[in-house]
């Protein structure tokens, strides 16, 4: 038995963005960093970290879409630690090159532009 701190597993609708004014004040006020596959924007907000995902149609046909889209909601549930002290509304932008790429590398450049996003905010 693992006597370790409960994580959720889950990808709820109170973890995402489903308005459009709410991923439009995330492009207006938000921090924008790009990485090399993915575009983040983040505004800081009270509550739970929440994610918004735009894939557009340039990427590929709807199969590969809807494959980096489920990539990047595991990449979000399983770094959600990350930034708990500072919950986020998270716009992600994908880029074409992203449906080549593998998983390990997408997680990878999510991590990193998240992390250059969080010490933008910081500096705020």
């Amino acid at each position: 038995m693992n006597s370790g701190p409960v994580v959720s597993e889950t990808f709820s609708r109170d973890d995402r963005l489903r308005k459009r004014r709410e991923f439009e004040e995330c492009y207006a006020s938000g921090v924008r960093v790009s990485g090399r596959h993915i575009q983040m924007f983040c505004l800081p907000e009270g509550g739970c970290p929440r994610l918004g995902i735009s894939v557009p149609r340039r990427v590929g046909n709807a199969v590969l879409r809807n494959r980096v889209r489920r990539r990047l909601r595991e990449i979000f549930r399983r770094n959600r630690g990350l930034f708990c002290t500072t919950p986020l509304r998270l716009v992600v932008n994908v880029r074409p090159s992203a449906a080549s790429v593998s998983f390990q590398e997408l997680s990878e450049d999510y991590a990193a532009t998240l992390a250059r996003a969080l010490s933008r905010l910081r500096r705020r």
